[in-house]
Formats: structure tokens, C-alpha cells, sequence
């Protein structure tokens, strides 16, 4: 069995689903606790993890041999529940329970939670793909407004972006070019760090796909308003497939090994010089803008992964 840890109304979920022949079932963390339960039962002679379902089916988790660990929905809490301190503890123990029952299954995960999360970390992400011989741009993280005045002076105004950890729709950020007006503001850093690159002129972006070690890659040519950051000009961008020079794909498996990842959306640059530089990897990144555009067959590939390794191939 499959297990689809996301939500049904998801795109991306129902365009992999449809390719897979085994059973499958998706569960939403934004059900639990208030609508679906969770049952985990150790003892000399019991060892059982199930899942109660909003249907009313009782899901034995150790059945699953294969988890897509899709974005997830934030956990609900029954209405009932009066006050912030019960409300606080409610979630804090649902969480653990949680938690729990994900590290407690074994099976193959993609991506296993723990590897996930520590993998969303941009500095760790850098310092491996430094490691493993991909080139990277010269970055600095910091919340010291002295640091960061001495990195952009370095490398001149115009030629230093700055971006945020993660672009949370309740406070968005472009990645965008340090000029003469973001200086102005360089002593806010203090409030919260900042991620400063040296600007990475490109003469193409890649988007890289990576499943269970099949490397799907597309090439993303934009217009010139839209250098900086292609994803807000990717209406108007040329989308293509790619093929990674061997080195450059043999260093990005060895990145997604070291950091236990089966699933990445990889962005580079590729310079004029034929430099692919490597800028981040995202370990639930999106797909089918990539997919529809060049007919790559990463649904196909979650999917065949997903049913390969379930059954222990």
C-alpha cells in the first residue's frame, strides 16, 4: 500500500495518483486530531499503528510500504476546545503523537520527515553542495548590518541579491538585486538575518527535478525583465528540456544522498561560460509547471518510484 500524506484538492497529488495501479490512500494532516484519529499500541504481545480515517476506515499503517510526504495542512483542533492553554497543549500533544507514528513506520519515505526538514536549511544545503564539487555562489547569511555592508561593498552595488529562508505568503519576498535604495535600509537586518549572493548573471535557469536518483531536467529562458528570478516572469519564459552535463548530475545525486533525499526540485544557473551553479534545492518544490510545459514524465517517475519501492524493488 501507498500512503499520500497531503490533500486531495492538490494538483500535484491527483496528477501522481492517477498514474498509480497499487492501492493508495491519502491522509491529511489538517484532519487530525479533530477528524480523524490515530491509535498506537505497544506491549508484549501488540505492536500496531492505525490510522481512523474521516470515512470510517481503520488504516494499518504497518501495511504501507511507501509514503509520499507531500505538503502538508496545518493540524485542526476540535472547535470545542476553550482557552489558549488547552488549545496550546492540545496541539503540542497531538504534534508529538504525530510525530511519533511518522518515525515509528518503516518504510520508504519520500522524503523521510527528519531528512526534510533539515534539508530546507539553506546554509546546510550549501555547505554540502560545496562538499560534494557542485559550484555555488559566494553567500553570506547574517543579521550583523556591518557584515553585510562589507559583503555588497565586495562585490559592488547591482551585483549582490539578498532573498528570504522561505517566501510565506503572509510576508512575500522576491529575490531581488541590492541597490542603492536597499542599502539605505541595511541596518534593518538586525531584526532578522538575511540571505546576501553574489548576482549569478546566467544566460538560462534550470529547473531540476530529481526522483528517487532519475534526474528530469529543464532548462527556463526569460525575458529580461524577469533575470533576477524566474518565477515571476515564468508566463512569458521559454521553457525546455535539458540535459545536465555528467559531472554536474553525478555531484547533484551525490547532494541529495548525503542530505536522504528521494524527491528535490533543484534550481541553477548556467553562466555564458557553461557554469552550472547550484542555488538551492527544495524538497517539496512544485513539478508540473515543468512537467506540462516540456512532457517530462516526473508524475509517471513519483508515481514508478513510489510503487517500486513499496513492493521491494
Amino acid at each position: 500500500m501507498i500512503l499520500v500524506v497531503s490533500f486531495k484538492d492538490n494538483d500535484h497529488v491527483r496528477q501522481v495518483t492517477r498514474h498509480l495501479t497499487m492501492e493508495h490512500v491519502v491522509v491529511d494532516v489538517g484532519w487530525f486530531p479533530s477528524r480523524m484519529g490515530l491509535s498506537a499500541a505497544a506491549g508484549a504481545d501488540v505492536d500496531e499503528l492505525h490510522f481512523h480515517l474521516p470515512d470510517g476506515r481503520r488504516l494499518a499503517l504497518d501495511d504501507v510500504g511507501a509514503v509520499w510526504y507531500r505538503r502538508i495542512r496545518s493540524m485542526q483542533l476540535d472547535e470545542a476546545l476553550d482557552g489558549e492553554t488547552a488549545r496550546t497543549f492540545a496541539w503540542s500533544e497531538s504534534n508529538e503523537a504525530l510525530l511519533g507514528v511518522w518515525y515509528a513506520m518503516d518504510c520508504f519515505w519520500m522524503n523521510p520527515p527528519l531528512a526534510d526538514e533539515a534539508a530546507l536549511r539553506k546554509i546546510l544545503q550549501l555547505r554540502i553542495a560545496r562538499k560534494v564539487g557542485l559550484s555555488i555562489p559566494e553567500t553570506l547569511v547574517t543579521n550583523v548590518p556591518d557584515e553585510a555592508r562589507a559583503f555588497i561593498a565586495r562585490h559592488g552595488i547591482g551585483r549582490v541579491i539578498r532573498k528570504a529562508f522561505r517566501n510565506i505568503p503572509e510576508a512575500p519576498r522576491e529575490t531581488a538585486l541590492v541597490g542603492e535604495a536597499e542599502l539605505t535600509l541595511i541596518d534593518s537586518v538586525r531584526f532578522a538575518p538575511v540571505i546576501f549572493q553574489a548576482f549569478v548573471a546566467a544566460e538560462r535557469d534550470l529547473r531540476v527535478t530529481v526522483v528517487d536518483g532519475e534526474i528530469h531536467a529543464a532548462a527556463i529562458l526569460s525575458d529580461k525583465d524577469h533575470q533576477v528570478d524566474y518565477r515571476s516572469g515564468l508566463g512569458t519564459a521559454d521553457v525546455t528540456p535539458y540535459t545536465l552535463p555528467d559531472d554536474v548530475a553525478e555531484s547533484l545525486l551525490a547532494l541529495m544522498k548525503e542530505l536522504n533525499l528521494f524527491y528535490g526540485a533543484v534550481d541553477f544557473r548556467v553562466t555564458s561560460e557553461g557554469e552550472h551553479v547550484f542555488l538551492e534545492v527544495n524538497p517539496a518544490g512544485e513539478f508540473l509547471f515543468i512537467s506540462e510545459r516540456t512532457d517530462l514524465p516526473i508524475p509517471q517517475s513519483i508515481a514508478a518510484a513510489l510503487e517500486r519501492r513499496a513492493s521491494g524493488r
